[in-house]
């Protein structure tokens, strides 16, 4: 099998099972069996002659009638595109037996199949394949394959006039990346991401697909490239406005996968959370993180299974998420978190531990000092994960920032990384809101960091890099890069050397 860590996957939508699929969806105004057949034409492959897309995902079992036309006709697709260097996958949907499917798969040569959870052995690789409840985070394989995912972006009212917004007043963002986030800090195998675009016969910008592979990716993860109806349609006629999507949406994933070294980088936050994000602590300890990424706040994921002494290293606070005290030796370690100097924000049945603090600006937590720190303890179950959110920002406080992105988007997300040797940071910012209205941001941005450092790197798809020299700050300890108006893009990346390891 192929290094799968090199993969870009696209989603390839040919034969019977996609037109059924197809023509099942409210609003399409294509000829679903038409384009569907066309695709699954071996000469449909020249689409990707000079791209890096280099592993197909093709429909191959659905429970169905369609199943055994789906995987007759495939056959010389799969043959063409063995020929051409490509990983073959068959995409297995829930409802159909995996076991029939894989010995098809083994006869037609593919190189696997992507399936929920299989009975026994197979006759083929297997990628585990599931949605978000009940992740197999222990099966074998050399690939996770997540779905029930959403299509970034800034969500829409109803109507599809103005964006929705959530508590805090400001557009609403959809993004993967803190579930990415969650993966990838529980596993060391690849993560894919399986969503398609909006239906409904909308029309998909450019940017908006960039958009989609920049928010897995950003997070660590991989998206499956599917694209619309419209597209697929428009590309085989050869039409340029798709041409010019389509060659958006290469430009971005050969962008990322030139830079695969960043996903050996670690998250660089200041807050923790952690949880067993398991059973309803999944879905509290989840949502603290969306709501945390929504806001800015740089943070990372530790699993209770894989605590150990280091985890807490170059963390300021942490959130303890889950509704059951924690085990003696893992309280233990939290405790001397919090007496090194940490916050320690947890639920209301805690304990005694510290000396009571007068409240600062919150009732709702009893404020403690512990040693060097400070303990926060929730003075009754606190229900409202944005709550936690806001309040372990504002506990917090800005004094501990890393970074600031001034003129920056308010619907967009950071990641903040750093090299395993210590030595080299890489901010990467996302704007969805100029990826959703199709313009750039009219502001140029200034980013400001903590560390010391002479210069950076700034990176944005479809370009060479540009230096950029660093600037002392006059506001706050730390330099400074004016970006340029090159940098108006919606993704954005800062790639600096560190001079020297400042205590932070």
């Amino acid at each position: 099998m192929s290094d799968f860590k090199s993969m870009i996957p696209m989603f390839w939508p040919g034969g019977p099972l996609e037109a059924a699929r197809q023509n099942k969806s409210a609003g399409s105004s294509e000829n679903a069996g038409e384009v569907s057949g066309r695709w699954n034409r071996p000469e449909a492959l020249r689409l990707l002659d000079g791209t890096p897309i280099n592993a197909l995902v093709i429909p191959w079992a659905a429970g169905l009638p369609e199943d055994a036309e789906q995987q007759k006709t495939s056959l010389p697709l799969a043959e063409a595109a063995k020929k051409r260097g490509l990983t073959v996958l068959g995409w297995v949907e829930k409802a159909a037996d995996p076991r029939p499917a894989a010995a098809a798969a083994k006869s037609a040569g593919l190189s696997g199949i992507i399936a929920t959870a299989f009975p026994g052995q197979a006759d083929v690789p297997v990628l585990a394949c599931s949605g978000r409840d009940g992740v197999p985070w222990d099966a074998p394989g050399s690939v996770l394959v997540l779905t029930e995912n959403v299509w970034p972006g800034v969500s829409m009212a109803a109507g599809g006039q103005d964006s929705s917004s959530g508590p805090t007043a400001a557009p609403w963002l959809d993004s993967n990346g803190w579930f990415v986030q969650m993966a990838c800090a529980r596993i060391s195998a690849p993560v894919w991401l399986s969503f398609d675009p909006p239906g409904k016969g909308e029309i998909v910008p450019p940017q908006s697909y960039s958009s989609a592979i920049c928010d897995s990716e950003i997070a660590g993860g991989r998206w499956i490239i599917s694209l619309d109806a419209r597209l697929r349609a428009d590309l085989l006629a050869g039409l340029d406005t798709a041409q010019k999507t389509w060659k958006e949406i290469c430009a971005a994933a050969a962008f990322f996968e030139k830079r695969s070294e960043w996903k050996t980088f670690a998250s660089r936050g200041e807050m923790g959370v952690l949880s067993d994000f398991s059973r309803d602590n999944f879905d509290f300890g989840g949502e603290i993180l969306n709501l945390m990424a929504r806001r800015d706040l740089l943070f990372r994921v530790l699993w209770k299974s894989q605590v150990t002494a280091r985890s807490f290293e170059g963390l300021k606070a942490m959130v303890y998420a889950d509704k059951e005290k924690p085990a003696p030796a893992l309280r233990e370690k939290l405790i001397d978190f919090v007496q090194q100097g940490g916050l320690l924000l947890a639920g209301y049945g805690w304990g005694p531990e510290g000396r009571p603090l007068e409240p600062e600006f919150m009732t709702q937590y009893e404020l403690r000092s512990l040693g060097k720190g400070r303990l926060a303890v929730a003075r009754e179950e606190i229900p409202d994960p944005y709550q936690v959110a806001v309040d372990a920002q504002l506990l917090l406080s800005h004094r501990h920032d890393l970074m600031k992105i001034f003129n920056g988007s308010s619907s967009g997300c950071n990641r903040f990384l750093i090299s395993p040797d210590g030595n080299r940071c890489v901010l990467q910012t996302l704007s969805y809101a100029s990826s959703f209205n199709g313009r750039r941001e009219g502001a140029l941005r200034t980013v400001w960091v903590r560390d010391a450092c002479r210069s950076a790197k700034v990176w944005t798809i479809g370009a060479e890099p540009e230096i950029l020299a660093a600037e002392p700050s006059d506001h706050f300890e730390g330099m400074e890069f004016h970006l340029p108006a090159r940098a108006l893009q919606p993704f954005v990346a800062l790639e600096y050397e560190m001079e020297s390891r400042r205590q932070v």
